[in-house]
């Protein structure tokens, strides 16, 4: 018999973090189906991550002061059995992953994969012994998990995030279609980081757009390890006036961000799926990308709704720029596109029916045949054991192993 509420623990940090975009998107929209998502913060490490200005109704902050994943892992789980919890999805909390060979048996276990790279398929597929389903962003990562990892099809489900589109609704009227002539303007919003989201190519791009005499300005939003030696590769720009770096931006302060912008540049090397791409085209934004096979071409029709350059490939990507830049009733087409577009596949409406369908679906599925562990025999998971004894001669694995498995 299917309850009246199905109450789902989603292990996440209240911050400024893909993650929790997802679960503050999501919670609203989920209660009119009957299902409570609640952010769960375990231990010490994680409570130092907290953002107040994230928190709501929904967060919950277990052992903030132990640093012993056995206890932390011991009180989420006295929790869950105490409030009635339906699914735990442990995301990338150390404890709560470490938690689920333990888990009561009525409760399912769900995984989301939400990063490209061979750490998070492994987070994925933590617990894969219980794991009644494994929710996917793109079909990128849906492919990798097949095909790389041996992860059955039918059990994976193809969930794309969802975006609220009320505070992009002040700016949906918004023409971007300026006098030809005038300066295009531009866009970045991320992490400044060269590894992921590849924003030295800016530089790059810049130079391009100036050798095919393109007016521009161009806004950065963001902070990260590249920032100084991105800085100094833009100078120039930046005392011209043609290139500012703002610093980081509140989510307030987003919708307003991307008003000002007529195109998105996204220079990623890899993402699950990047919550800055579907906010770019939720404001009418049009995005220049580089391809990033079933993700970019997933998110955007090349042509329609944007255009895809081959990857670091930064001639191509100015040109498409500059193809905006020269035809501003193209801009303005191709804007008016990509808004109907994102608020008919990615709006958070679309994305909450997604997955209430489901979550009801796991409810009704049969339990897998495992008995949960005794506490005896608790281990920290493997991907967080191995990156810190990664570093430490075997006997002191050994012994760190038996200290952190018996410490209560």
């Amino acid at each position: 018999m299917r309850k009246d509420t199905i109450k789902i623990a989603f292990g996440s940090v209240p911050k400024g973090c893909g993650t929790f975009t997802f679960y503050r998107n999501l919670r609203l929209a989920l209660k009119a189906y009957g299902i409570d998502l609640q952010c769960v913060t375990v231990g010490k490490r994680e409570a130092g991550l907290v953002e107040d200005a994230y928190v709501d109704s929904g967060c919950v902050l277990l052992s903030p002061n132990s640093s012993y994943v056995k206890e932390q892992s011991q009180t989420f789980t006295k929790w869950c059995q105490q409030e009635a919890f339906d699914i735990v999805m442990a995301i990338n909390s150390e404890a709560i992953l470490s938690a689920l060979p333990h888990l009561p048996k009525h409760i399912r276990v769900l995984s989301r994969c939400a990063n490209g790279f061979d750490e998070g398929y492994r987070v994925t597929l933590s617990g894969k012994e219980r794991l009644m389903g494994i929710m996917t962003l793109t079909p990128r990562l849906t492919n990798d998990l097949v095909n790389k990892y041996g992860v059955s099809s039918d059990t994976i489900h193809l969930c794309p995030n969802g975006i609220d589109p009320t505070p992009f609704a002040t700016i949906t009227d918004c023409k971007r279609h300026g006098p030809e002539g005038s300066p295009i303007q531009l866009g970045f919003m991320g992490r400044l980081e060269h590894k992921q989201k590849g924003v030295l190519h800016l530089p790059k791009i810049v130079q391009e757009l100036k050798h095919l005499g393109v007016p521009f300005h161009l806004r950065i939003a963001g902070k990260g390890i590249h920032r100084p030696k991105l800085e100094k590769q833009l100078q120039p720009y930046i005392q011209s006036g043609e290139v500012e770096l703002i610093g980081t931006i509140t989510r307030q302060e987003v919708p307003k961000f991307l008003k000002s912008a007529d195109v998105f540049l996204f220079t990623s090397h890899f993402e699950g799926i990047s919550n800055a791409l579907l906010e770019s085209i939720m404001a009418g934004c049009v995005p220049v990308t580089f391809l990033i096979k079933d993700l970019t071409d997933f998110v955007l029709d090349h042509g329609r709704t944007g255009f895809i350059a081959p990857m670091e490939d930064c001639s191509a990507f100015a040109g498409y720029v500059a193809q905006l830049a020269n035809d501003r009733t193209l801009l303005q087409q191709m804007s008016e596109s990509t808004l109907a577009a994102a608020h008919e596949r990615f709006a958070v409406p679309i994305a909450a029916a997604r997955h209430a369908e489901l979550f009801g679906k796991v409810m009704e599925m049969p339990l897998p045949d495992f008995e949960p562990l005794p506490w005896s025999q608790f281990e920290i998971d493997p991907v967080y054991r191995k990156r810190w004894t990664g570093y430490l001669p075997e006997f002191m694995k050994k012994r760190a192993k038996s200290i952190l498995a018996n410490r209560s």
